[in-house]
């Protein structure tokens, strides 16, 4: 058994050690199950149900008993002898049974707390004795013990009874589903391939997230040029090879030949109900058949509570495909045109064009789109892709969805272009009056507006140019509704005004006349209000980042990474991904959010933010760039403290700020003044104070208190070594960690990972102190825990030292200066690494990216273990410095200095052994410098690397 208590003996009962990301919104789903008896994941083939289990199996802390089941074990007496090995391994149990009594019996003795029993693969028993078995085992299972299963299909369990008894968690493919953010992160930070921000939206919508459609297209393009991959990913589907391989032996042929039969029947139809079954097929069973196709999870998806359904994306694409190699392209197209007709007189209308455009009916298209296009476009989302060229970029009608779309996705440019082809296409009754109208607002949008604008979009374009608060006040109450109510919260949002902007916007999603975009809209505006006040606001952006994904528009989704980014907790090196390539609007407020999470955290961030000021100024937003300004001139203050260069930044900030009629940034620039001219510092902390009483923008958000401010209280030095086993030093000498408790040393790691910013009291409970059923033990655990820190941290506090652990609100934090933590210096170290060698400086380059690695001294933290908290920053901080040492070995073989990268590939490869070409570049180096020995060592070392793997 492993030191977790988890079984190891054979390979069904085994946790299998997966590779994969750590996918911590489905981990804190999962953790849900412990209140349950029972756990159903029950989705499709390659959803990621194994994975899922297996992270899940792997951190529980708890013993383990893993089963995966085959078709041979159908009998019970099987069942009995594979759950004998498995249980009697994690749990310690005596051996030697015969029926499903005895496991009950043995495992009714059992003295343990919790424990965990895994069933992947549950499908293949269905309906057998052995499923039989499983249920009456899962009846007595005893207190503690939970069965959580992996599943194809629903078991022939009682489902309804544990329903209703509260004993049922179930998580459904919607849930396994990579989001749009996820499979940035799976492309970025797992298989080291970033994709484009427009290829990964694509991406996304081919694939619909489904986790083995990734991982295939991930193989079948690493290592290609980028037009290939461009053209695979067109493909994805319909003509790749792996994916129908995929498909063909997992899925369709596990069927049923009449359920196959019908698959390639009804794939013609985009949306799937009885009656247009049954008419299509003229039979009469097709009700029966969708209900089996839903129950064995073959890809079908309800789109509502009447009995609609869909095939997925990548599902219909090989149908599709299938269909032609088995009845023909003549026939094929027949098919479509009856469909087509079927569907539009159904009424189902984007479904009747894509088959028309299938079945090359070019005709009836045209009549669907001038007699009926306002109604196709009502929803525009993944059926446009489907349509082809000629039509998709001549129609008016199809112009006008196509550009709406692109709106949605921060497509700007993209979007006025077929604004104005539609308009040019449009004759009478057709799109022209819309498109004019959509496109002069978003032209405003380039341009500052020169007429009294008459709708919320213009004015608040007028409210990024100057006084945000006077337009709304004067001007948004001319507006209707929910909609005047949105507008005035974005403006005082705009002036900084964050306790009134999230009022209203609150207020605003809970009113009747709000639409589901706005009251959306309206929630990603209060989260962006209380991160920039430097409230905690992860698990709120969580949610409302899927709903933005869940909604279809893209742009909401990156509008919750910038929330993200100004708490500090957005990655920077996300930048590009954040905003489509011709976002002139998302680059600079991208820039400016991640800029200003900087400061807080101490980061150097003045570049970020000059570049944010030009941004706008370029797009002609005053009030935006004064914002950047004023951060700018904060963080040449904290970077250069007092002196005339951080005084004439200030200045100018202040200025522009004046010009502009703001109120919320003048605690940014009254601070960064305050810090800069130290002869006025009282005049300008009263500014700041006073801007911050008036708009609940506090001046501890960004300047971490009088700490950081210019003449302070005197301050202990805390420097914090995180790689590797926690360090901590005060004043350059070494504290012992030994006597104190291990919940307040696990405090402090938690703490130093977050490197000065603040940590909400309710989250540090439930990491530290998750097993008190009582919240108010645990914050009386926690308040003993910081005092116990406080008095191995704050020994000069009594003599008028500044505090070093800090309460603001309910969060804690640690006051730290800048260059104190390592975790910062590494991620800015990398960062110069990468801009350098985009730069051309190459020796730049590896000198940066060589300190950053010797910050790394091993995981993150690595004393702690893998506590929730932690695991998935360890992941990302181990794959950037692969990240770093496998860039910096090619500039040093760039550099022909062979010998040094060698070692530095041997140093990445001690952090990721399984980086392939890491294990290439290394052999290659060896042999560039002459030491043929050295080089066949690293051969055979890769060698075993790879028979280890299996390839």
């Amino acid at each position: 058994m492993t030191a977790g208590g988890q079984s190891v003996l054979g390979a069904k009962v085994r946790i299998p050690r997966i590779k994969a990301l750590t996918r911590e919104r489905l981990d804190a789903v999962l953790g849900a199950v412990w209140d349950h008896r029972l756990g159903l994941v029950v989705a499709p083939a390659g959803s990621g149900k194994t994975t899922l289990l297996a992270q899940f199996a792997a951190a529980a802390a708890v013993p383990v008993a893993w089963y995966r089941a085959e078709p041979a074990d159908a009998s019970a007496e099987a069942a009995v002898a594979h759950l004998e090995r498995g249980l009697v391994s994690a749990l310690g149990l005596q051996g030697g049974w015969k029926s499903v009594d005895d496991v009950i019996e043995a495992i009714d003795g059992w003295e343990g707390d919790r424990a965990l029993v895994v069933v992947d693969d549950l499908h293949a028993l269905w309906g057998t004795e052995a499923e039989a078995t499983l249920e009456r085992l899962l009846s007595h299972l005893p207190p503690g013990v939970v069965m959580v299963a992996g599943t194809r299909r629903a078991p022939g369990f009682n489902l309804s009874r544990l329903r209703v008894s509260g004993e049922l968690f179930e998580i459904g493919p919607e849930e396994l589903r990579f989001r749009s953010w996820e499979v940035e992160r799976l492309f970025l930070d797992f298989y080291g391939s970033p994709l484009r921000p427009d290829e990964l939206a694509e991406l996304a919508r081919r694939t619909e997230g489904w986790a083995a459609g990734l991982q295939l297209f991930h193989l079948a393009t690493r290592g290609k040029p980028d037009l290939e991959r461009r053209r695979m990913l067109q493909e994805l589907g319909m003509r790749s090879r792996l994916v129908r391989e995929y498909l063909a032996r997992n899925v369709l042929d596990e069927l049923p030949l009449h359920v196959r039969d019908f698959l390639l029947q009804t794939c013609v139809l985009g949306r799937l109900t009885a009656p247009l079954c049954d008419e299509l097929r003229g039979s009469t069973s097709s009700d029966a058949l969708l209900a089996e196709l839903e129950q064995r999870q073959i890809f079908t998806a309800p789109l509502d509570d009447e009995g609609a359904y869909r095939y997925h994306e990548v599902l219909r694409s090989h149908l599709e495909a299938a269909l032609v190699e088995s009845i023909g392209e003549v026939e094929a197209r027949r098919r479509y045109e009856t469909a087509g007709r079927l569907l539009e007189r159904h009424g189902h209308l984007p479904e009747a064009l894509r088959a028309y455009c299938r079945a090359e009916d070019w005709p009836a298209a045209t009549n669907l789109l001038g007699g009926r296009g306002e109604q196709v476009i009502d929803r525009p989302g993944a059926w446009l892709e489907a349509l082809p060229p000629t039509l998709l970029d001549h129609d008016p009608w199809l112009l006008l969805a196509s550009a709406r779309r692109a709106i949605a996705e921060g497509r700007w440019e993209t979007a006025l272009d077929a604004y104005r082809r539609a308009e040019s296409a449009s004759g009478p009754g057709q799109p022209g009056d819309a498109s004019r109208r959509e496109r002069l607002a978003l032209e405003g949008w380039f341009a500052p507006a020169v007429s009294s604008p008459t709708d919320w979009t213009g004015l608040l374009r007028l409210a990024v140019v100057r006084d945000p608060i006077g337009v709304a006040t004067r001007e948004a109450a001319r507006l209707p509704g929910a909609v005047g109510a949105l507008t005035l919260g974005l403006a005082q949002l705009l002036d900084g005004r964050v306790n009134d902007a999230a009022t209203t916007l609150t207020a605003v999603t809970i009113r009747d006349d709000v639409s589901p975009a706005m009251a959306l809209g309206a929630e990603i505006g209060v989260a962006l209000a209380r991160a920039l006040a430097g409230e905690p606001v992860d698990a709120e952006l969580a949610r409302l980042s899927e709903a933005a994904d869940e909604a279809g528009v893209p742009w909401l989704v990156g509008c919750t990474r910038l929330a993200a980014s100004l708490q500090g907790s957005g990655n920077g090196d996300a930048l590009s991904s954040i905003v489509a390539k011709d976002d002139v609007w998302g680059l600079p407020l991208a820039q400016l959010c991640v800029g200003l999470g900087y400061v807080r955290t101490g980061a150097e961030a003045r570049e970020l933010l000059a570049e944010a000021a030009d941004g706008f100024q370029a797009v002609g937003a005053p009030v935006l760039e004064a914002w950047a300004r004023s951060g700018h001139a904060l963080a040449t203050a904290l970077a250069l403290g007092a002196g005339h260069e951080a005084q004439a930044d200030a200045r100018r900030a202040l200025g522009a700020l004046r010009s502009a009629s703001l109120t919320g940034p003048v605690v940014l620039a009254a601070s960064a003044a305050a810090i800069a001219d130290p002869s006025h510092a009282a005049r300008h902390r009263t500014a700041a104070t006073a801007a911050s009483i008036a708009t609940g923008l506090a001046v501890t958000s960004f300047v971490g208190g009088e700490e950081r401010a210019p003449a302070p209280v005197s301050t202990s030095a805390l420097r914090l070594r995180c790689f590797g086993a926690l360090e901590v030093s005060l004043d350059g000498e070494p504290l012992d960690l030994g006597p104190i408790k291990p919940r307040v040393r696990s405090l402090l790691r938690v703490l130093a990972l977050h490197a000065g910013r603040p940590v909400h009291r309710d989250r540090l409970v439930d990491w530290l102190w998750p097993g008190e059923g009582d919240v108010r033990v645990g914050t009386r655990n926690l308040q003993v825990a910081i005092s116990s820190l406080r008095q191995l941290l704050e020994p000069g506090v009594a003599r008028g030292a500044a505090a070093i652990v800090v309460r603001d609100g309910d969060t804690y934090r640690l006051a730290l200066t800048p260059g104190s933590v390592d975790l910062i210096a590494f991620d800015d170290e990398c960062a110069i690494g990468r801009h350098a060698r985009a730069a051309g400086e190459r020796d730049q380059a590896i000198d940066a990216l060589g300190r950053a690695l010797e910050l790394y001294r091993g995981e993150l933290l690595a004393d702690e273990g893998a506590a929730e908290w932690v695991t998935s920053e360890r992941d990302r901080l181990r794959l950037a410095a692969a990240d770093a040492s496998h860039l910096r070995a090619e500039l040093l073989v760039e550099a022909e200095r062979f010998a040094d990268a060698a070692a530095e590939a041997d140093r990445g490869l001690r952090i990721d052994q399984y980086r392939d070409a890491l294990w290439r570049l290394l052999v290659a180096a060896n042999t560039a410098a002459g030491d043929p020995a050295a080089a066949r060592r690293s051969q055979e070392r890769y060698d075993a690397v790879l028979r280890d793997l299996g390839v």
